[in-house]
């Protein structure tokens, strides 16, 4: 008897820094980019990847200001 295959997931992340000196960058913008990235990926996908072999695909776009530019470790628990 024939096993169901297991399922396997790729994730790919996109972070667009933004900084551009006296312009802000709107969210029409920001919407037109977002979705010519996750088209550019539907069409990497469907060449690359097996026919039919794509289960779903989601997408989030998610907008924020960050004025860290590091990020700072708070707590770490040495498991050694």
């Amino acid at each position: 008897m024939a096993q169901d295959p297991v399922p396997k997931h790729m994730t790919i992340t996109l972070d667009f820094d933004l900084q551009t000196a006296g312009s802000t960058v709107g969210e029409a913008r920001i919407r037109t980019a977002y979705n010519a990235a996750v088209e550019a990926a539907l069409e990497a996908a469907r060449e690359h990847l097996p026919e039919c072999s794509v289960k779903k695909i989601t997408a989030a776009l998610d907008w924020s200001y960050r004025w860290i530019g590091e990020n700072e470790v708070r707590y770490s628990r040495d498991e050694g």
